[in-house]
């Protein structure tokens, strides 16, 4: 599709080029989800979608904007916000978006531009154009390390109706447990790819974004980043392409009665019960897993869904946990930091089906039990430091 784009800038010129920065290109009725990297075949339409055209209300006028709460023609920045908004709407927000978003505006962007196509689909919907059970739809979006929206939410696309059709593909091949476990480590790769994505641009663009009071420097910012998501992914496919090429070998059947349980089934309840939470697997170590969530709470939530899940499993030991809160560094999707080094400690002192928790944990998680365990000396760190079991 890139050389087609090319020579219609070269046939029609700077106008067209300059709407062309702030359109969007479908193929088909569809925009694609590889941007310029689309291979066109022959019959194939290419639409060209300007900005005036964007979202059902990109029309609204600003004292609508007004009676949202959305603007006030008052503020010494009045102009810059009313500006952002226009911003947004051609970006084809809805009235709804913009009142969903009205804390965090510039982010919006973001989820704008990444959203293929303008049809949004429950989970239900997804499941019935597939041809799968909702029950199965729902497995396949856990597994893939996202948590499950509310059944009435229209946050999927016919792009999800494909990812459900492609894993049905493949369990005819590999049968199902294989395929959602090859889907659990891609969706772990593929979040780690992500982290690393926003580490850079919060680190190397937003800090010069955020100069801006208005915002709208930091939703352009927000949208050229998310601009360049469809030419990742074509690289992602070369790459795995490549690997696939390098490094496919021929392995032999598993046998044995416990088919092949290793630290890897480990992963069927860290992964669901991560992504359940609202956490992110980080990554495995051996027989370990790295998760990060926003709050002490579901932490504590989670640890304890992965203890009960190993638990109850047929062939693994018991498992233990450590859990520690704080400022982390985070750098190419990885987390460094006393506070990661802290949870690793406390894991190795846990009794089996135990967790241990750090004082900062035990403050913030005021609803879970806890009973110290007294100050417990670790390596790395000059003071020993008190150790706390979360109750189940």
């Amino acid at each position: 599709m890139g050389d087609v784009l090319a020579a219609a800038r070269a046939a029609y010129g700077s106008e067209f080029t300059e709407v062309l920065e702030r359109a969007r290109v479908w193929v088909n009725g569809d925009e694609p989800a590889a941007g310029e990297a689309t291979r066109l075949r022959d019959g194939d339409e290419v639409a060209v979608i300007p900005p005036v055209s964007g979202g059902a209300d990109a029309g609204i006028t600003p004292a609508e904007l007004e009676a949202a709460g959305l603007y006030d023609p008052a503020d010494e920045h009045a102009e810059q916000r009313l500006e952002l908004l226009r911003y947004l709407l051609e970006l084809g927000a809805t009235m709804e978006d913009l009142d969903g978003a009205r804390d965090d505006l510039p982010f919006l962007a973001t989820a704008l531009s990444l959203r293929p196509g303008r049809e949004r689909l429950t989970l239900a919907e997804v499941a019935r154009r597939a041809g799968a059970p909702l029950d199965k739809a729902t497995r396949i979006w856990r597994t893939s390390g996202l948590a499950a929206p509310g059944p009435d939410d229209r946050v999927y696309s016919e792009a999800d109706v494909e990812l459900v059709g492609i894993v049905l593909l493949g369990e005819e091949l590999y049968g199902e447990e294989a395929i959602l476990q090859l889907a659990r480590v891609a969706a772990a790769a593929i979040a780690r790819v992500v982290e690393a994505v926003r580490s850079a641009f919060l680190v190397h663009v937003a800090p010069r974004a955020a100069e801006d009071p208005s915002g709208l420097a930091l939703a352009r910012a927000n949208a050229e980043a998310a601009s360049l998501v469809p030419g990742l992914s074509h690289a992602l496919d070369v790459l795995l392409r490549h690997h696939f090429e390098s490094n496919y070998r021929h392995v032999e059947p598993l046998s044995g009665t416990t088919r092949g349980y290793d630290s890897q089934q480990l992963t069927v309840g860290f992964v669901d019960a991560v992504a359940e939470g609202g956490g992110r697997l980080v990554k495995l170590i051996g027989d370990e897993a790295m998760f990060v969530v926003a709050d002490a709470d579901t932490a504590c939530d989670i640890a304890g869904a992965l203890i009960n899940a190993v638990a109850s499993h047929p062939v693994l030991p018991p498992g233990r946990g450590g859990l520690a809160a704080g400022e982390v560094l985070t750098r190419e999707g990885d987390y460094f930091g006393p506070v990661v080094n802290l949870a690793a400690r406390a894991v190795k002192l846990a009794e089996p089906g135990g967790v241990l928790a750090s004082p900062e944990v035990r403050s913030a998680s005021e609803p879970h039990r806890f009973t110290s365990i007294g100050e417990q000396t670790l390596r790395g760190f000059d003071q020993p430091v008190e150790l706390f079991r979360l109750g189940r």
